[in-house]
């Protein structure tokens, strides 16, 4: 079971991720792939989808 503490971190890296891809020559499917996981990230935690 992860801590409230372990996912924000979790969150912080996912999202540092999405911001080191966007300069990638052609980013769309690791950008995708990192918003989906904040995505099901936000939905595990509140049961809404964003």
């Amino acid at each position: 079971m992860k801590t409230e503490k372990d996912v924000e971190e979790f969150r912080k890296e996912i999202e540092q991720r999405l911001i080191d891809v966007s300069k990638l020559p052609d980013p769309d499917a690791a950008m995708k792939y990192y918003q989906g996981a904040l995505r099901t990230l936000e939905w595990v935690i509140t049961g809404q989808d964003i």
